[in-house]
């Protein structure tokens, strides 16, 4: 069990980091959706979703795996981060979330599995049931650890690791971007949210969010500065959703 969570600290004294890089479709998404998919019914005619990032190459993977064809609808700065990163399947550049979400629909009428990451709660436990083996071998290998932080996109992440995890004693923290600074799969919750219809909605009282003060910065290098920034930055595990860890 321990050796499917990629962890270690890049330096010493550092933060301990989940690698999701490490995982088939180079994010930590893969384990979500993968658990998600087990429940979908047979026949659907592919898979599309609202992301430019971890979610899209994540259904990428097992699209392929599948045999179904993928759709990704995001903006073009996803548009960018996807093709830089090799995903396979149709991308679709929008100008808005209304956009993405009226194209969805269109698609989920004629057939197709639209997971609805920004909505779906079930997508909390699959995060829920990873996270707490995770937490199990946290607890036993890196027993220093006493905080958790994850960049906030949907909150299923964050959420799901907050159930495993704070019962367990540890702080969970979701880090939202710096105001102006935009990164891959991430959003701020004010300016970027469903309403009330928004997954993340019904625990925004319970999840603590933070800004990420470091700016200029890619995902890794703005959790690793958060990181850097606690007191103890040893009894930090950082949840990196696709970086792998340094050579060397």
């Amino acid at each position: 069990m321990r050796a499917m969570f990629p962890l270690s600290r890049p330096w010493p004294g550092g933060p301990v980091v989940l690698w999701g890089g490490e995982f088939p479709s180079g994010s930590l998404k893969y384990l979500t959706f993968s658990r998600y998919l087990e429940s979908v019914p047979a026949g659907a005619k592919g898979l599309v979703e609202l992301s430019g990032a971890s979610s899209a190459l994540a259904l990428d993977t097992l699209g392929r795996e599948r045999g179904m064809p993928v759709v990704a609808l995001t903006d073009a700065a996803g548009t960018a981060n996807l093709s830089a990163r090799g995903f396979g399947g149709e991308v679709r550049t929008v100008t808005g979330l209304g956009e993405a979400w009226e194209l969805a629909q269109g698609y989920e009428r004629e057939g197709w599995c639209w997971p609805r990451q920004l909505a779906n709660a079930a997508l909390i436990g699959c995060v829920e049931q990873w996270a707490t083996r995770l937490c199990d071998v946290v607890f036993d290998v890196f027993p220093a650890v006493r905080s958790v932080v994850c960049g906030f996109g949907t909150g299923a992440t964050v959420v799901g690791l907050h159930r495993a995890f704070a019962s367990a004693g540890y702080e969970v923290v979701g880090l939202q971007p710096a105001r102006g600074h935009a990164l891959p799969g991430w959003r701020r919750w004010v300016e970027q949210s469903l309403g009330e219809r928004d997954l993340f909605f019904p625990y925004r009282e319970d999840v603590p969010l933070e800004t990420a003060q470091a700016r200029g910065a890619d995902c890794l290098g703005t959790l690793l500065a958060h990181a850097r920034a606690e007191r103890r930055p040893e009894e930090v595990l950082v949840i990196s959703h696709d970086a792998r860890p340094p050579m060397g």
